[in-house]
């Protein structure tokens, strides 16, 4: 039997599970919510297997790639090594992690004994045993839901991993997110017979402590802001409550004083997970949920987990596995709303994009971030943006973003504006796999670890030849032109292939992503000239994309060195 581990009720009912009496006259247990009732697991139960039956998927991926992505669940003796691992090996019992790296002093990180879902898929494939595996292994995945007519008209949103249903529970309205680890559970080769799950109530966590304390492990995050407006809502059983994106800024439809108030409640909830051990990295408007213009962060699929408290896993705030502690293992990332340091080992952009969505109108946002600038046009800007009393947005770099919550009084608008900078699509904004752009890379790889590195990048089904180009161009550049010597393989074609795309002018990546439409190469970046003045030019609010690009080695000391890049 595997064990189908259910995000807890609290976690996935984003929504705020908010009570909508239909009588005075119900006993005080039918106004409860389910998971506050006496018999509320039963009743959790009954639903749940009928809601799983219903879920059916489709599944590209292979034995060896979901052998990967078992490996990345696991816990290392040292969670660096979930950044560091390269390659695996499985024998009879155990099951080998190697960092193959150019220039490690230590190749064979860690032997770990093979879990029994391991022991299933070698099972199902004996081949795969002692051989060597790459981490970059992991194939697209090109399945899709095949979700019946009842349950699409209650979607209200689709991600890589994840859908977001709403759901009633008696007289409870909820929406209800659903995180699948392994679509192959959810094929026809997988059937419901074999899952158990377990269910877990926010009532039985005690309230997370600070991160520097040690505490119980049953702990979870209990945001006293957010419970108080729960609470009130419950005294509002008539009102239907509106449940919207941050993307709703997009219709340009909300005034600057609400914005502000958005943004501090965002704000506020970033710096209390983080001072409760916990990072969210995919900080996009698609993981903002306004419930009448309260902002509920969602979606905890790319994060930092610093505790090891299990609540947090139960309860579907953290996963499990040392890729989970240690941000540089994510390996994947949101164009546009990406921080270098969850798939490289760069600092070169670590700032939070998601604030100037909210002081600045849709268009202006993308071109103030993305569109290169000379000084006559910074110092028009700069014009405008005082006018708005927004100065301070400069300080968002800083991480002071209360200084422009404060002071601004408009919302910046860039008359010039292009709309050639946006990412439009929803399908657009997605997190996509870093790790799997080595998939898509004629290798040469031998048994005796030797030649690992010689990639040579291929667009595939992609329309991302310019951005190949310029990373392998760039790549050579730094090796022949500036000299350096690239010691930890920190500068591959892939992590600046990934950088730009993801950071310097970030566009779709299908062909290469884990969810490809054909639709989307239509925002692929095929204009050679804009890109180089990109590397070369700043943006209003960025640096130039060469000066990101150099800091894919976090210590300064071994970055390369300074140098001006010219485009004419």
């Amino acid at each position: 039997m595997l064990e189908f581990s259910i995000l807890a009720i609290l976690a996935t009912c984003i929504a705020g599970m908010m009570t909508r009496a239909q009588s005075r006259k119900r006993k005080r247990e039918a106004l409860l919510p389910v998971w506050e009732r006496e018999n509320g697991k039963n009743e959790i139960e009954k639903w749940l297997e009928g809601f799983l039956a219903k879920l059916k998927r489709t599944s590209t991926r292979t034995e060896k790639c979901r052998l990967i992505l078992a490996v990345e669940r696991m816990q290392f003796e040292d969670d660096w090594y979930a950044a560091w691992w390269k390659h695996v090996r499985f024998g009879e019992e155990n099951v080998k992690i190697l960092d193959t790296g150019i220039n490690v002093g230590k190749k064979d990180l860690q032997k770990i004994k093979i879990t029994e879902f391991q022991k299933e898929l070698l099972k199902s494939n004996a081949s795969l045993k002692n051989q060597l595996i790459g981490h970059s292994e992991i194939k697209e995945e090109k399945g899709e839901w095949q979700i019946p007519a009842e349950l699409k008209t209650k979607i209200i949103s689709e991600g890589g991993e994840a859908l977001v249903f709403s759901e009633k529970f008696g007289i409870c309205e909820n929406a209800v997110r659903v995180q699948i680890l392994d679509p192959f559970l959810f094929s026809n080769n997988f059937g419901l017979n074999f899952l158990t799950w377990k269910i877990n109530f926010e009532k039985d966590y005690e309230q997370a402590t600070n991160k520097e304390q040690s505490g119980k492990a049953n702990q979870m995050p209990k945001y006293e802001k957010y419970y108080q407006k729960l609470r009130q809502y419950r005294t509002l059983p008539q009102k239907r409550f509106e449940k919207r994106r941050l993307t709703v800024l997009k219709e340009e439809k909300i005034g600057i004083e609400k914005r502000k108030k958005i943004a501090e409640g965002i704000l506020d909830g970033f710096v209390y997970l983080e001072k409760i051990g916990i990072c969210h990295y995919d900080r996009k408007l698609e993981n903002i949920l306004l419930i009448d213009g309260i902002p509920k962060i969602i979606d905890f699929g790319l994060i930092d987990e610093e505790t090891g408290r299990s609540g947090y896993r139960e309860m579907g705030y953290a996963r499990k596995g040392s890729k989970f502690r240690n941000n540089v293992a994510l390996s994947a990332a949101t164009p546009g709303f990406a921080d270098q340091g969850q798939f490289t080992f760069g600092n070169g952009y670590r700032i939070i994009n998601l604030f100037y969505f909210l002081f600045c109108d849709w268009k202006s946002s993308w071109t103030l971030l993305y569109k290169p600038i000379d000084e006559k046009e910074r110092k028009e800007i700069d014009k405008i943006v005082q006018n708005c009393n927004a100065t301070s947005i400069h300080k968002i770099k800083e991480f002071k973003q209360r200084a422009l919550i404060r002071e601004i009084t408009s919302i910046i608008s860039i008359p010039s504006s292009s709309s050639n900078f946006c990412l439009d699509d929803a399908n657009l904004t997605k997190s996509v796999q870093v790790s799997s752009l080595k998939e898509n890379s004629t290798k040469c790889v031998n048994q005796d670890l030797e030649n690992l590195t010689k990639n040579v990048l291929d667009q595939k089904s992609s329309n991302l030849c310019v951005p190949i180009s310029v990373a392998t161009l760039l790549r050579f550049a730094i090796k022949n032109d500036l000299g350096y010597v690239d010691k930890r393989d920190y500068y591959s074609a892939e992590s600046i292939l990934s950088t730009l795309t993801l950071i310097v002018y970030p566009r779709s990546m299908a062909g290469l992503n884990l969810n490809p439409k054909k639709e989307e190469t239509e925002f692929q970046l095929n204009q050679i000239e804009l890109l180089l003045e990109r590397l070369c030019k700043k943006t209003y609010l960025m640096e130039t994309g060469w000066e990101i690009i150099r800091k894919l080695d976090f210590e300064e000391e071994r970055q390369p060195k300074k140098s001006t890049c010219k485009f004419e």
